[in-house]
């Protein structure tokens, strides 16, 4: 097995990954097989597992997928959705927005996720929820990776803001157009970096 945090010319045992999790080597090769599965690990056969560098064209076409999902999510949301649900998108995202004003980046990260898992929840479809926590979870560590960006922090926030007033006013269309426009945005937010990270791997 091969080091997971950037350093990929490193061999790291599984038996010394699985010591320091404290954890037999049974559970560390399946969480190596999920993760190959949801693309954020390459293996090869005799050599390894890597962090999977994907090319920005993918991530373009994870973002489009994303964004599909969303905007079809949305409108079943709006119709389906409960008070207690929109309130927790709400609770969700105002907690988003204080992680902000204090510059937590991990809590602020993980408070947008959920609002986004949230609202394709709310559309009661559990088809279109498994897609989504998938790829969601493939898009995960560029879209973390690019969080250091105060300037786009402060663009995806104005964007959530605008979303959850269509939503807390059961604005289906409204909410489908924000919700594929934050979409193309986050891909603008993270191109550069993509490009980067590819043409030096």
């Amino acid at each position: 097995m091969w080091r997971v945090d950037g350093d990929r010319t490193k061999p790291f045992p599984s038996l010394q990954l699985s010591e320091e999790l404290g954890v037999s080597r049974t559970p560390v090769r399946e969480a190596v097989k999920i993760l190959a599965a949801e693309g954020l690990l390459q293996v090869r056969p005799r050599s390894g597992a890597s962090i999977k560098i994907v090319n920005p064209q993918e991530v373009k076409q994870l973002f489009e997928a994303a964004g599909a999902i969303e905007t079809a999510a949305s409108k079943l949301a709006i119709e389906r959705a409960s008070e207690a649900e929109i309130a927790r998108i709400v609770s969700t995202h105002n907690k988003m927005v204080a992680a902000y004003r204090i510059n937590n980046r991990a809590t602020y990260f993980e408070m947008n996720q959920k609002v986004h898992s949230l609202i394709v929840a709310a559309a009661h479809n559990a088809v279109l929820a498994d897609v989504h926590e998938k790829l969601l979870m493939r898009m995960r560590r560029i879209r973390y990776a690019c969080t250091n960006d105060a300037g786009g922090w402060k663009d995806a926030l104005g964007e959530h803001e605008e979303m959850l007033d269509a939503l807390k006013t059961r604005d289906g269309e409204r909410l489908a157009t924000l919700l594929a426009i934050h979409m193309e945005q986050g891909w603008q937010r993270v191109r550069d970096f993509v490009k980067k990270e590819f043409e030096n791997s």
